[in-house]
């Protein structure tokens, strides 16, 4: 904007009500120009609302007005507002159009913005692009000094919590419910314990530290953690059959023989899988370009397939034993294969989706 070659500086009090409760609540258009008709504009506003703080902004900017004009200054006054709405695209434009008009109307030097909390001066970041210098105002009332600003943060705390904090904790009460419902008490250990881990790695600044490294796609000084991985692994299986068949080797029975080493050798079989599975996690999260959410969703499914390979090997050794009846056994395996094919389709469906979306 080509400003005039004069030795007199133009100054503008522009007060600013984004959320349009001058004419929501006192039925008046903006822009409201002049110290008259804005005096008119915040009666009326008053009467029809009181404790409205848009009363206070336009009665602060008036005596803004007041005191540059009793010192000589060349002044004028405008009152503006956006939508109900302030992040929407209406508000935004019909903010734009106010701003611009008012700029060529009275082509300001200086700007004094005056507001009533942190939303209206959401505009600086329009005025930033003008060729004009801007005060920033903001007009509070005195009994709660920070009640507006206060409202703001919890709004926005609500709204970021909302969006990006209710899915996650959602996801970890499903995921302990499900644990729950497949290993009984034991499952609420495993929960406490991946808890304390994250709670640990929080405290330690291990999983910022971690996240940052793999959003930068920084090199991890790791080396590949599967091959130790699988040999732990394959160490504990030996240590297991071995173990297993020492305590089985007198029996006759073949239904009891196979029933007892698989009591005897799952959790032997269980905690090398785990291992082995650890690794390779390990490996994914240092060493792939995958989203980590997506790599945990996977090795998440995994873990719960893991236990579920227990459960049923722990029952298959209970029927050969005759601890259960086979329509008991014939009902678990249904089961547990119903919450395996269900969990796949809510865990791996939505990304799938998002997949086709992209293409």
């Amino acid at each position: 904007m080509t400003k005039r070659k004069n030795s007199i500086k133009n100054y503008l009090v522009l007060v600013v009500d984004i959320d349009d409760d001058i004419g929501r609540k006192a039925g008046l258009n903006t822009p409201i120009l002049g110290r008259e008709e804005n005096i008119k504009a915040l009666i009326k506003l008053g009467l029809a609302d009181p404790g409205d703080s848009d009363v206070n902004a336009i009665l602060g900017g008036v005596k803004i007005y007041d005191e540059l004009k009793s010192s000589g200054k060349n002044v004028e006054i405008v009152t503006i507002s956006g939508d109900v709405n302030v992040e929407s695209e209406e508000c935004a434009l019909r903010l734009k159009e106010q701003i611009d008009f008012i700029l060529y109307l009275y082509n300001p030097d200086f700007i004094y913005l005056v507001s009533d909390g942190k939303e209206d001066e959401l505009i600086l970041k329009y005025l930033e692009s003008k060729d004009v210098f801007v005060w920033k105002k903001r007009i509070i009332v005195k009994q709660s000094e920070t009640l507006e600003s206060t409202y703001y943060l919890i709004q926005e705390f609500i709204k970021k919590t909302m969006e990006e904090y209710i899915p996650l904790i959602l996801s970890f009460v499903g995921f302990s419910l499900l644990l729950y419902a497949i290993f009984a008490d034991i499952g609420w250990r495993i929960v406490v314990g991946i808890l304390g881990l994250y709670i640990l790695s929080e405290g330690l600044g291990v999983r910022k530290l971690l996240y940052e490294k793999i959003k930068k796609k920084e090199e991890f000084s790791i080396g590949r953690i599967f091959p130790i991985s699988a040999t732990i692994s394959l160490f504990i299986l030996i240590i297991g059959l071995t173990y297993s068949i020492s305590l089985i080797h007198q029996i006759k029975e073949l239904n009891l023989l196979i029933g007892k080493f698989f009591l005897h050798f799952v959790n032997f079989l269980t905690l090398s899988l785990i291992v082995l599975m650890v690794g390779k996690f390990i490996d994914s999260v240092i060493h792939s370009d995958n989203e980590i959410l997506e790599i945990f969703k996977k090795y998440f499914f995994y873990l719960i397939c893991i236990f579920i390979a227990r459960e049923l090997i722990i029952s298959g050794g209970n029927y050969l034993l005759g601890n259960i009846e086979f329509i008991t056994f014939v009902l678990e395996i249904i089961v547990y294969i119903s919450i395996i094919i269900i969990l796949s389709v809510i865990l791996f469906t939505k990304s799938n989706n998002k997949n086709r979306a992209k293409l």
